[in-house]
């Protein structure tokens, strides 16, 4: 179900958020690189709520990633 989807994405996020924290006190970034890091991250999340919708849409036949591509592109122009 969508819940049980949303979920484990959140905890492959939750993940990922604590990885990325434990590359960067390994590397010694600096704080302001770090911040920066984690905004990104918080902004990508926000956005796509971790779907990859780059790859769903090239998983789906030419056709329809033409029309799926059409659609977004008149939403935008439309705006």
């Amino acid at each position: 179900t969508y819940l049980q989807s949303l979920t484990i994405r959140l905890e492959e996020m939750r993940v990922k958020r604590r990885d990325s924290e434990q590359w960067m006190h390994h590397r010694l970034l600096p704080k302001d690189l770090r911040e920066r890091v984690r905004r990104y991250d918080q902004y990508k999340w926000l956005e796509t709520r971790g779907v990859d919708e780059e790859n769903l849409v090239q998983s789906l036949p030419k056709d329809l990633r033409r029309d799926i591509k059409r659609h977004l592109c008149l939403a935008l122009v439309r705006r």
